[in-house]
Protein backbone atom coordinates (compact mmCIF):
# COMPACT_ATOMS: atom_id res chain seq x y z
CA UNK A 1 0.00 0.00 0.00
CA UNK A 2 1.42 3.52 -1.02
CA UNK A 3 2.53 5.94 1.87
CA UNK A 4 -0.35 8.75 2.12
CA UNK A 5 2.58 11.61 1.27
CA UNK A 6 5.64 11.43 0.03
CA UNK A 7 8.43 14.05 1.63
CA UNK A 8 11.31 14.34 -0.68
CA UNK A 9 14.74 16.64 0.15
CA UNK A 10 17.70 16.99 -2.29
CA UNK A 11 21.49 17.85 -0.82
CA UNK A 12 24.51 18.80 -1.46
CA UNK A 13 27.21 19.46 1.03
CA UNK A 14 25.04 20.41 4.41
CA UNK A 15 26.71 18.16 7.13
CA UNK A 16 25.93 20.99 9.84
CA UNK A 17 22.30 21.01 9.30
CA UNK A 18 20.60 17.55 7.65
CA UNK A 19 20.34 15.51 10.19
CA UNK A 20 18.35 18.34 12.33
CA UNK A 21 16.41 18.50 9.11
CA UNK A 22 15.73 15.10 8.47
CA UNK A 23 14.78 14.04 12.12
CA UNK A 24 11.88 16.65 11.79
CA UNK A 25 10.15 14.76 9.15
CA UNK A 26 11.08 11.59 11.09
CA UNK A 27 9.47 12.93 14.41
CA UNK A 28 6.25 14.01 12.81
CA UNK A 29 2.80 13.45 14.53
CA UNK A 30 1.79 12.13 10.90
CA UNK A 31 3.57 9.18 10.37
CA UNK A 32 2.28 7.38 6.94
CA UNK A 33 4.76 8.96 4.69
CA UNK A 34 8.10 7.82 2.50
CA UNK A 35 11.01 9.95 3.08
CA UNK A 36 13.18 10.39 -0.47
CA UNK A 37 16.32 11.88 -0.34
CA UNK A 38 18.97 12.25 -2.89
CA UNK A 39 22.28 13.20 -2.11
CA UNK A 40 23.60 14.56 -4.91
CA UNK A 41 27.44 14.27 -4.75
CA UNK A 42 28.28 16.15 -1.56
CA UNK A 43 32.04 15.58 -0.71
CA UNK A 44 31.53 16.50 3.47
CA UNK A 45 30.24 14.26 5.74
CA UNK A 46 26.67 14.50 4.20
CA UNK A 47 27.02 10.77 2.99
CA UNK A 48 27.71 9.68 6.09
CA UNK A 49 25.27 10.98 8.31
CA UNK A 50 22.14 9.82 5.82
CA UNK A 51 23.15 6.50 5.27
CA UNK A 52 23.47 5.99 9.32
CA UNK A 53 19.91 7.78 9.42
CA UNK A 54 18.55 5.86 6.60
CA UNK A 55 19.76 2.09 8.66
CA UNK A 56 17.97 3.78 11.30
CA UNK A 57 14.28 4.04 9.77
CA UNK A 58 13.12 2.19 6.61
CA UNK A 59 11.05 4.81 5.63
CA UNK A 60 13.92 6.96 4.15
CA UNK A 61 14.70 5.88 0.39
CA UNK A 62 18.29 7.41 0.02
CA UNK A 63 19.93 7.86 -3.05
CA UNK A 64 23.58 8.26 -2.52
CA UNK A 65 25.26 9.55 -5.69
CA UNK A 66 28.88 10.09 -5.93
CA UNK A 67 28.70 12.57 -8.28
CA UNK A 68 27.04 16.21 -8.56
CA UNK A 69 24.03 16.85 -11.19
CA UNK A 70 22.30 19.66 -10.15
CA UNK A 71 19.23 20.67 -8.20
CA UNK A 72 16.92 20.23 -10.84
CA UNK A 73 17.53 16.91 -11.80
CA UNK A 74 17.83 15.75 -8.50
CA UNK A 75 14.30 17.16 -7.70
CA UNK A 76 12.50 15.53 -10.43
CA UNK A 77 14.23 12.67 -10.14
CA UNK A 78 12.62 12.85 -6.48
CA UNK A 79 9.03 13.43 -7.94
CA UNK A 80 9.56 10.19 -10.45
CA UNK A 81 10.51 8.14 -7.18
CA UNK A 82 7.33 9.28 -5.19
CA UNK A 83 4.56 7.19 -4.50
CA UNK A 84 2.17 9.15 -2.59
CA UNK A 85 -0.75 10.93 -2.88
CA UNK A 86 0.46 13.99 -1.72
CA UNK A 87 4.31 15.31 -2.07
CA UNK A 88 6.04 17.76 0.60
CA UNK A 89 9.46 20.13 0.08
CA UNK A 90 11.74 19.38 2.86
CA UNK A 91 14.63 21.46 2.41
CA UNK A 92 18.17 20.24 4.04
CA UNK A 93 19.32 23.35 6.11
CA UNK A 94 15.66 23.60 7.54
CA UNK A 95 13.43 22.42 10.06
CA UNK A 96 9.76 21.41 10.27
CA UNK A 97 7.76 21.61 13.23
CA UNK A 98 6.58 18.15 14.47
CA UNK A 99 2.66 18.80 13.50
CA UNK A 100 3.36 20.17 9.80
CA UNK A 101 2.17 17.18 7.85
CA UNK A 102 -0.76 16.10 9.82
CA UNK A 103 -2.01 19.84 9.30
CA UNK A 104 -1.17 20.51 5.33
CA UNK A 105 -2.57 16.66 4.49
CA UNK A 106 -5.74 17.16 6.49
CA UNK A 107 -6.17 20.41 4.79
CA UNK A 108 -5.84 18.89 1.42
CA UNK A 109 -8.06 16.15 2.10
CA UNK A 110 -10.94 18.66 3.67
CA UNK A 111 -10.34 21.06 0.75
CA UNK A 112 -10.98 19.02 -2.40
CA UNK A 113 -10.55 22.31 -4.66
CA UNK A 114 -7.16 23.12 -3.82
CA UNK A 115 -4.25 21.62 -5.23
CA UNK A 116 -1.20 23.11 -3.13
CA UNK A 117 -0.43 24.41 0.71
CA UNK A 118 2.06 25.83 2.29
CA UNK A 119 2.50 27.77 5.30
CA UNK A 120 3.78 30.81 7.28
CA UNK A 121 7.67 30.07 8.59
CA UNK A 122 10.01 31.62 11.12
CA UNK A 123 13.16 32.82 9.68
CA UNK A 124 16.41 32.15 11.91
CA UNK A 125 19.84 32.19 11.68
CA UNK A 126 22.73 29.40 11.93
CA UNK A 127 22.84 29.28 15.34
CA UNK A 128 18.72 28.79 15.70
CA UNK A 129 18.35 32.43 16.94
CA UNK A 130 15.26 34.06 15.49
CA UNK A 131 15.09 36.81 12.93
CA UNK A 132 11.64 37.43 11.78
CA UNK A 133 8.19 35.91 11.18
CA UNK A 134 7.23 37.08 7.72
CA UNK A 135 3.66 36.96 6.80
CA UNK A 136 2.65 35.77 3.60
CA UNK A 137 -1.28 36.07 1.52
CA UNK A 138 -3.25 33.36 2.96
CA UNK A 139 -6.00 32.54 0.84
CA UNK A 140 -6.12 31.72 -2.64
CA UNK A 141 -6.94 34.88 -4.78
CA UNK A 142 -4.54 36.95 -2.20
CA UNK A 143 -1.63 34.30 -3.05
CA UNK A 144 -1.97 34.26 -6.83
CA UNK A 145 -2.28 37.85 -6.99
CA UNK A 146 1.40 38.05 -4.71
CA UNK A 147 2.71 35.09 -7.08
CA UNK A 148 1.81 37.16 -10.25
CA UNK A 149 5.04 38.85 -9.27
CA UNK A 150 7.08 37.02 -6.73
CA UNK A 151 7.01 33.69 -5.10
CA UNK A 152 4.84 33.82 -1.97
CA UNK A 153 5.02 30.50 -0.67
CA UNK A 154 8.19 29.40 1.38
CA UNK A 155 9.59 26.58 -0.93
CA UNK A 156 10.30 24.19 2.31
CA UNK A 157 6.60 24.81 3.43
CA UNK A 158 5.09 23.33 0.11
CA UNK A 159 2.49 20.38 -0.17
CA UNK A 160 1.00 19.31 -3.38
CA UNK A 161 -1.29 17.11 -4.94
CA UNK A 162 0.63 14.28 -7.26
CA UNK A 163 -1.78 13.89 -9.68
CA UNK A 164 -1.87 17.58 -10.50
CA UNK A 165 1.92 17.31 -11.96
CA UNK A 166 1.15 14.03 -13.53
CA UNK A 167 -1.68 14.93 -15.62
CA UNK A 168 -0.44 18.22 -16.82
CA UNK A 169 3.05 17.53 -17.15
CA UNK A 170 4.70 19.42 -14.61
CA UNK A 171 7.98 18.77 -13.86
CA UNK A 172 10.72 21.38 -12.58
CA UNK A 173 12.70 23.26 -15.25
CA UNK A 174 16.40 23.74 -15.83
CA UNK A 175 15.69 26.83 -18.33
CA UNK A 176 14.22 28.63 -14.44
CA UNK A 177 17.37 27.65 -12.44
CA UNK A 178 17.63 28.37 -8.72
CA UNK A 179 14.02 30.79 -9.56
CA UNK A 180 13.08 26.51 -10.35
CA UNK A 181 10.17 26.73 -7.52
CA UNK A 182 8.58 29.75 -8.31
CA UNK A 183 8.08 28.29 -11.80
CA UNK A 184 6.22 25.24 -10.50
CA UNK A 185 4.60 26.52 -8.31
CA UNK A 186 3.17 28.86 -10.38
CA UNK A 187 2.36 25.80 -12.88
CA UNK A 188 0.56 24.33 -9.93
CA UNK A 189 -1.64 27.10 -9.13
CA UNK A 190 -3.24 27.19 -12.24
CA UNK A 191 -5.15 23.95 -11.99
CA UNK A 192 -7.01 24.85 -8.41
CA UNK A 193 -6.51 27.32 -5.43
CA UNK A 194 -4.04 27.41 -3.55
CA UNK A 195 -3.06 28.42 -0.02
CA UNK A 196 -0.77 29.50 3.48
CA UNK A 197 -1.38 28.23 6.37
CA UNK A 198 -1.42 30.91 8.60
CA UNK A 199 0.56 28.82 11.88
CA UNK A 200 4.20 28.87 11.10
CA UNK A 201 4.90 24.86 10.39
CA UNK A 202 8.73 25.04 9.47
CA UNK A 203 12.03 27.05 10.60
CA UNK A 204 13.59 28.44 7.45
CA UNK A 205 17.53 28.72 8.66
CA UNK A 206 19.29 31.97 6.61
CA UNK A 207 23.12 31.92 6.58
CA UNK A 208 25.46 32.69 3.76
CA UNK A 209 25.57 29.45 1.55
CA UNK A 210 21.46 30.14 0.91
CA UNK A 211 20.79 29.37 -2.82
CA UNK A 212 19.09 32.86 -2.55
CA UNK A 213 22.41 34.33 -1.47
CA UNK A 214 24.83 32.73 -3.80
CA UNK A 215 22.87 32.99 -6.51
CA UNK A 216 20.53 36.04 -6.03
CA UNK A 217 20.96 37.61 -9.85
CA UNK A 218 20.99 34.26 -11.21
CA UNK A 219 17.37 33.49 -9.41
CA UNK A 220 16.08 37.33 -10.06
CA UNK A 221 16.50 36.59 -13.87
CA UNK A 222 15.03 33.64 -13.83
CA UNK A 223 11.66 35.16 -11.90
CA UNK A 224 11.83 37.75 -14.26
CA UNK A 225 10.99 35.54 -17.06
CA UNK A 226 8.22 33.57 -14.50
CA UNK A 227 6.57 36.78 -14.01
CA UNK A 228 6.42 37.68 -17.52
CA UNK A 229 4.98 34.36 -18.22
CA UNK A 230 1.98 34.91 -15.59
CA UNK A 231 0.98 38.21 -16.40
CA UNK A 232 1.19 37.12 -20.39
CA UNK A 233 -1.62 34.74 -19.02
CA UNK A 234 -3.77 37.94 -18.07
CA UNK A 235 -3.14 39.10 -21.29
CA UNK A 236 -0.29 41.19 -20.25
CA UNK A 237 2.20 41.40 -22.83
CA UNK A 238 5.37 43.52 -21.20
CA UNK A 239 9.19 43.57 -21.55
CA UNK A 240 11.71 41.84 -19.20
CA UNK A 241 12.84 45.33 -18.03
CA UNK A 242 9.28 46.54 -17.65
CA UNK A 243 8.61 43.10 -15.14
CA UNK A 244 12.29 44.37 -13.33
CA UNK A 245 11.05 47.63 -12.98
CA UNK A 246 7.79 46.13 -11.50
CA UNK A 247 9.21 43.70 -9.37
CA UNK A 248 11.56 46.25 -7.81
CA UNK A 249 8.20 48.30 -7.15
CA UNK A 250 6.85 45.98 -5.23
CA UNK A 251 9.70 44.36 -3.41
CA UNK A 252 10.52 48.73 -2.16
CA UNK A 253 14.24 47.99 -3.81
CA UNK A 254 13.68 51.37 -5.98
CA UNK A 255 11.33 53.27 -7.59
CA UNK A 256 12.60 54.35 -11.52
CA UNK A 257 11.42 57.88 -11.92
CA UNK A 258 12.42 58.04 -15.59
CA UNK A 259 9.56 55.17 -16.22
CA UNK A 260 7.42 55.35 -12.70
CA UNK A 261 3.61 56.56 -14.88
CA UNK A 262 4.15 53.68 -17.37
CA UNK A 263 5.37 51.22 -14.66
CA UNK A 264 2.24 51.73 -12.75
CA UNK A 265 -0.26 51.74 -15.32
CA UNK A 266 1.53 48.30 -16.31
CA UNK A 267 0.46 47.54 -12.42
CA UNK A 268 -3.22 49.24 -12.91
CA UNK A 269 -3.74 47.11 -15.83
CA UNK A 270 -2.89 43.92 -14.10
CA UNK A 271 -4.82 44.71 -11.42
CA UNK A 272 -7.90 44.78 -13.09
CA UNK A 273 -7.18 42.37 -15.75
CA UNK A 274 -6.20 39.81 -12.50
CA UNK A 275 -9.84 40.67 -10.56
CA UNK A 276 -11.90 40.17 -14.15
CA UNK A 277 -10.74 36.34 -14.35
CA UNK A 278 -10.85 35.88 -10.61
CA UNK A 279 -13.58 35.41 -8.86
CA UNK A 280 -13.99 39.40 -7.87
CA UNK A 281 -14.16 40.25 -3.84
CA UNK A 282 -12.16 41.91 -1.14
CA UNK A 283 -8.35 41.12 -2.24
CA UNK A 284 -6.12 42.75 0.94
CA UNK A 285 -2.91 42.38 -1.21
CA UNK A 286 -5.13 44.27 -4.15
CA UNK A 287 -5.83 46.78 -1.97
CA UNK A 288 -2.65 47.32 -0.16
CA UNK A 289 -0.62 47.38 -3.65
CA UNK A 290 -3.13 50.13 -4.98
CA UNK A 291 -2.17 52.38 -1.91
CA UNK A 292 1.21 51.93 -2.60
CA UNK A 293 0.67 53.13 -6.34
CA UNK A 294 -1.09 55.98 -5.25
CA UNK A 295 1.85 57.27 -3.22
CA UNK A 296 4.22 55.99 -6.13
CA UNK A 297 2.74 59.03 -7.67
CA UNK A 298 3.73 61.58 -5.70
CA UNK A 299 2.17 64.61 -4.65
CA UNK A 300 4.01 66.68 -7.01
CA UNK A 301 3.72 65.05 -9.81
CA UNK A 302 -0.10 64.82 -9.71
CA UNK A 303 -0.04 68.56 -8.94
CA UNK A 304 2.17 69.31 -11.68
CA UNK A 305 1.62 66.37 -14.58
CA UNK A 306 -2.29 65.87 -15.96
CA UNK A 307 -1.45 62.37 -17.06
CA UNK A 308 -0.34 61.75 -13.64
CA UNK A 309 -3.32 63.35 -11.64
CA UNK A 310 -5.67 61.19 -14.25
CA UNK A 311 -4.18 57.92 -13.55
CA UNK A 312 -4.05 58.92 -9.70
CA UNK A 313 -7.90 59.81 -10.02
CA UNK A 314 -8.09 56.34 -12.06
CA UNK A 315 -6.53 54.48 -9.42
CA UNK A 316 -8.30 56.11 -6.24
CA UNK A 317 -11.54 55.35 -7.75
CA UNK A 318 -10.95 51.34 -8.67
CA UNK A 319 -9.53 51.10 -4.93
CA UNK A 320 -12.76 53.42 -3.69
CA UNK A 321 -14.93 50.96 -5.59
CA UNK A 322 -13.28 47.87 -4.12
CA UNK A 323 -13.28 48.95 -0.70
CA UNK A 324 -17.10 49.90 -0.79
CA UNK A 325 -18.58 47.26 -2.52
CA UNK A 326 -16.34 44.21 -1.76
CA UNK A 327 -16.21 44.54 2.16
CA UNK A 328 -16.08 40.80 3.07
Amino acid sequence: MNPKISVITTVFNCESYIEQSVRSILDQTFHDFEYIIINDGSTDRTSEILNRLSSLDKRIKLTDRKKNTGRVKSLNEALDKATGEFIAIQDADDVSFSERLEKQVTFLKMNKDYVLVGANIIVIDEFENFISNPRRPLNDSEAKFSLLFRCTFANPSLMFRKQIIIDNNIKYEDHFIHAEDFRIISLISRYGKVQNIEDPLVKYRKHAYNNSTLNFDVLNNGSILIAKDNLSKLGIQITDDQVFRIRNLISSRGINKEFLYKDVKILFQAIKAFQLSYCPGRNSEILHTLRRMLRWLGKKNIFSRYKYFRLYLLILFYYSKETIFNRK
